[in-house]
């Protein structure tokens, strides 16, 4: 278990990492404000917290995934793919509750946010899984 648990730590703060990093590289490339919404935390708090606060908080719902579907990628392999089609499902839904949930309106250019969002989580799930195939 204790592997698992470094696995899912290594792989989801890496993966968690580059999402982060593809999302601020389109949103200073853009006006499409995918970080502010993936980091968005505005509907819980009145409070905005610290950015490092935020990135903390994406990094351990990351390690948290990537842990749970390394579990699956080991002890039930035929449920991995499903595993990871329903979390891709679920993050690609994120985009529209987080974006109607935003205390602040977010320039996201609907479809095109929408479609990037939905490419960069397909990536954020590829990284996930070339580190478990590597035994990372």
């Amino acid at each position: 278990m204790g592997k698992i648990l470094l696995s899912g730590l290594i792989s989801g703060t890496v993966a968690g990492l580059l999402l982060a990093g593809a999302f601020l590289y389109v949103q200073l490339s853009t006006d499409i404000e995918l970080l502010d919404l993936l980091l968005n935390l505005d509907f819980i708090s009145t409070e905005e917290p610290h950015i490092v606060i935020q990135i903390m908080l994406h990094l351990l719902v990351s390690v948290v995934m990537a842990t749970i579907l390394k579990w699956v990628y080991i002890n039930r392999s035929k449920l991995y793919m499903p595993s990871m089609v329903m979390i891709w499902l679920i993050t690609t839904m994120l985009y529209y509750i987080l974006s109607t949930q935003a205390e602040e309106p977010m320039e996201l250019h609907s479809y095109i946010g929408w479609t990037l969002w939905s490419i960069f989580h397909i990536g954020y799930l590829e990284v996930l899984h070339i580190c478990y195939e590597k035994r990372i």
